[in-house]
């Protein structure tokens, strides 16, 4: 599990950096108008949740497939509320910027998520739930 993780994260943080660099790009240029200072900040709270939800899917998953699938929906559950409780206190407070931050919140979302899917899928096939 181990050394499954540590790939996970190495592969997190270079998405995190490509994602960070492509946004820094688009921000300071094409999109300048559209630049909100939390932006970093959506990131590396993307990294970090994720980085701690995988480590814990991770870890049931080397129990019973019923526990795993019990963990997957409650931290599904827990991301999707969290989320939805950020976006809705940041735009109540920042409403001049609430559509450029849905938006960006909602692309970090879907690349994030792809990116868990994929790697929780890959380990689940590869043998580590038994």
């Amino acid at each position: 599990m181990e050394k499954i993780f540590k790939r996970y994260v190495f592969r997190l943080l270079i998405i995190t950096a490509v994602l960070f660099v492509l946004s820094t790009i688009m921000y300071l240029t094409v999109l300048k108008e559209w630049f909100n200072y939390i932006f970093p900040f959506v990131i590396i709270y993307f990294l970090l949740f994720n980085t701690i939800q995988h480590y814990k899917l991770l870890k049931s998953s080397k129990g019973n497939p019923r526990a795993f699938f019990t963990n997957y929906m409650l931290w599904f559950g827990v991301k999707l509320g969290l989320n939805l409780t950020f976006i809705l206190v940041y735009v109540l407070l920042n409403r001049a910027q609430a559509l450029s931050f849905v938006l960006f919140f909602a692309f970090c979302y879907i690349v994030y998520t792809i990116y868990e899917v994929i790697a929780l899928i890959k380990s689940l096939n590869a043998g580590n739930v038994k």
